[in-house]
């Protein structure tokens, strides 16, 4: 079957076809831009925002929070509990919650508010909390 358009046919249908395309260009030209995820907060910020109401600003456990929660709070200040804790198990502890790991449900996982990167960072700054350890004696017999 053959379809027969006059001249006025043709005529509206190209114009219907370059309508279509101009108002589809205008519609991708109208779109809003593609949004950016925002800069992750500075960690001492995010610290200060999330952790220390518990954790104290120093990371000594003795936040205003902390009081209330009446668990043991790990001093984040003391070389020898960081020396201990990983990078891998800190960032699942902030991740995950302290109930993950058979704590007390105090900690609450901050996955669904903080990104890995965000996380990450806190990870880094929480190492800043602590001096370094103290070097430990020489391995191998120790001669005068």
């Amino acid at each position: 079957m053959r379809l027969s358009l006059g001249s006025s046919g043709l005529r509206v249908l190209l114009l219907a076809a370059l309508g279509a395309l101009i108002l589809g260009g205008s519609l991708l030209l109208m779109r809003s831009p593609e949004r950016t995820a925002p800069a992750p907060a500075p960690a001492r910020e995010l610290y200060a925002r999330h952790c220390a109401v518990c954790h104290g600003p120093t990371g000594k456990g003795d936040g205003a929070g902390a009081e209330v929660i009446r668990s043991l709070m790990p001093d984040l200040s003391s070389a020898a509990a960081m020396a201990r804790a990983t990078d891998a198990y800190l960032f699942d502890m902030i991740k995950k919650g302290s109930s993950q790991f058979g704590r007390s449900n105090a900690m609450p996982a901050w996955g669904m508010q903080l990104t890995d990167d965000e996380i990450r960072a806190l990870v880094v700054y929480l190492r800043t909390l602590a001096p370094p350890a103290p070097p430990g004696p020489p391995a191998g017999k120790v001669t005068p």
